[in-house]
């Protein structure tokens, strides 16, 4: 009862910050993504569109179901991260999370180091939780809600039933329980991810032609990528990067050729003289 007590305290204190922070993020990683790629840049863009969209009355109530779901995900990661730190508090009885604030504790080289060192860790625990999600035993209570974009928009990004909600969470706790990470260089990185995030949701194809077949960029997934991944619902579970889907054997075999099909239409396109 007394844990029970301290959570509620601890909730109420951290209830309205946690929603002013998470939302300022989700502004302009998520709605900042459609806002350049769904308004500002569609006429650049609409070449690039890699699947066909649902008519716009269903896109619009897909919308309004994303944005709830969105919310309720940032209620859930406020929610996990007060009963985590007082979880870890209670029983270490110190805070063992290495998020540091002053600057000159590590050499200045380790800030954008270790936004590096986060987004390699995100991808190995995007990867294998994310496969994991698709296990017929786990599916339906962790991942359906998230699949039912079958067509996603930037607002798919944080669209998760609350047991993913937890499971994209835990990631954060673990990390910064292992290595020591700035303020700033964790701000960053969680922006990264966001908008990382809503770019893969976007259904614009925006990186250039040619990406997935040049050494070196193509470790980097594309919009493509991620796009497949939500029409066939299997393969392509990587978020970053390209290696866990390469080494476990789990990229879709069409994902090259789908990608040249999108990018040489495009220039195709392009290059017809207008009448």
């Amino acid at each position: 009862m007394e844990f029970v007590l301290e959570y509620f305290s601890n909730l109420s204190n951290n209830l309205l910050p946690g929603i002013r922070l998470e939302s300022l993020r989700y502004l302009f990683g998520t709605v900042g993504v459609f806002l350049i790629t769904w308004v500002v840049l569609k006429p650049v863009l609409k070449k690039r569109q890699i699947r066909k969209r649902p008519p716009r009355k269903l896109l619009n109530r897909q919308v309004r179901r994303e944005l709830k779901n969105s919310f309720q995900s940032i209620l859930v990661f406020i929610f996990a991260y007060t009963f985590v730190e007082l979880s870890v508090e209670r029983l270490f009885g110190y805070d063992v999370f290495k998020v540091y604030g002053d600057a000159s504790a590590y050499p200045v080289w380790w800030i954008p180091a270790s936004i590096v060192f986060f987004a390699i860790g995100l991808d190995t625990w995007f990867y294998w939780t994310h496969r994991m999600m698709h296990h017929p035993k786990l599916f339906k209570f962790f991942h359906l809600e998230h699949h039912r974009s079958h067509s996603p928009t930037p607002f798919t990004a944080y669209s998760f039933a609350p047991a993913e909600a937890v499971l994209v969470y835990l990631y954060v706790p673990i990390f910064q329980a292992i290595v020591p990470m700035h303020f700033s260089a964790f701000a960053i990185s969680m922006l990264i991810q966001t908008s990382r995030n809503a770019l893969a949701h976007c259904g614009y194809e925006v990186f250039p032609k040619g990406w997935t077949r040049i050494p070196g960029l193509n470790l980097f997934t594309t919009v493509t990528h991620h796009d497949l991944h939500h029409e066939r619902s299997h393969g392509n579970y990587a978020f970053y990067f390209t290696f866990w889907d390469k080494v476990m054997g789990t990229e879709d075999p069409d994902y090259d050729a789908r990608f040249d099909a999108v990018t040489e239409r495009a220039d195709q396109n392009a290059a017809v003289p207008a009448e």
